[in-house]
């Protein structure tokens, strides 16, 4: 689904810092806001076009800005004039909110029932990107201003060297094991870490050696599904032959992000997937890691399935991603829009 694109172009990075959570937090999911703060990303921004729904730009930057884009429409950041078509930057983002108005805004969440998507996300070969797929995908979910969470369902949970978080020690491990045999709402919230954004801490060791078998993930994730906490939970599935359990839990979503390369022996394998997963009446995705572009590419030779598209290529890398890559390349931020 395409989204509507708020853009914001000013040089005062103050401003950005003081309008942009508020504004993430309260423009409506048909709507995502994207900002320019810095000039050098703005010159390398204007050599090619984009769509822009609507722009707010710097008053003096507004001419040259729309000679070269053609956004729909237009609102100029100004120091005091609040004429038609001027928003006042000493308002903040109530002043941005104003201006736009309602139809930009969450509708009233108490009209409708809440609704957890869950995301599965699988990988039909090695080295497929399948973690920072995940991980990227529930970052700009959260980024876009929605309450997501990333699970690790595997015995060998390594995404703490992507997030530069801290597996802890084996007295950690214990009192996360604990709380997940508990598995009650509040003992698994007592487990949720917010960083980049919110997961369930991984083990420092095997969660078997602990008791705790994947299925316990699985069980974890129902709970916080029937909760309605969140908007989307980006659930992570061990690599190699997809289980019953698995599969119950593909089918349990509506969305599903496949993990996949370039290469003939990744395209051979994802159709054997897409073959078993016949039954699977959600939508799907699949994400092409590791590209390189001088090389054949599989998975669109031809093209698999107009119903599942390749919502993104994430470039060979000459070092294991970070979550500052993620950030700085915008890595799966076209993904997560897709899944939306």
């Amino acid at each position: 689904m395409k989204h509507n694109i708020v853009l914001i172009v000013c040089m005062d990075q103050e401003y950005i810092s003081s309008v942009e959570y508020d504004l993430a937090s309260v423009l409506g999911m048909d709507y995502v806001l994207e900002t320019i703060d810095d000039t050098a990303y703005l010159e390398e921004y204007l050599k090619s076009s984009h769509r822009i729904d609507t722009l707010i730009i710097d008053e003096e930057l507004a001419g040259e800005f729309c000679q070269k884009q053609n956004p729909a429409h237009v609102y100029q950041l100004s120091e005091g004039d609040e004429s038609s078509g001027k928003i006042n930057k000493y308002a903040g983002s109530q002043g941005i909110v104003q201006a736009l108005g309602d139809m930009y805004l969450l509708k009233d969440t108490n009209e409708q029932a809440h609704l957890t998507h869950l995301i599965n996300v699988v990988s039909v070969s090695g080295g497929a990107g399948k973690t920072v797929t995940a991980l990227g995908t529930a970052y700009w979910l959260s980024s876009q201003g929605y309450k997501a969470l990333y699970v690790d369902a595997e015995d060998f949970q390594t995404y703490d060297q992507i997030l530069g978080c801290s597996t802890g020690d084996e007295a950690c491990d214990r009192k996360l094991a604990s709380a997940m045999r508990d598995c009650s709402k509040e003992s698994i919230e007592s487990i949720i870490k917010a960083d980049f954004l919110d997961y369930i801490r991984p083990f420092h060791g095997i969660p078997a050696s602990y008791g705790i078998e994947i299925s316990r993930y699985y069980e974890l994730v129902n709970i916080l599904l029937e909760s309605s906490d969140y908007d989307y939970i980006v659930l992570e599935h061990g690599a190699g032959v997809i289980s019953g359990a698995i599969m119950r839990q593909i089918l349990a979503g509506d969305r599903l992000i496949i993990a996949a390369t370039q290469s003939a022996n990744s395209r051979k394998r994802l159709t054997r997937f897409l073959e078993n997963i016949g039954q699977y009446s959600g939508q799907s995705f699949i994400v092409c890691g590791r590209y390189i572009k001088d090389r054949p590419d599989y998975l669109q030779d031809p093209v698999i399935d107009d119903d599942i598209p390749i919502a993104e290529y994430i470039p060979e890398a000459d070092k294991e991603l970070t979550m500052k890559d993620i950030f700085e390349r915008k890595l799966l931020r076209d993904t997560a829009e897709a899944v939306v």
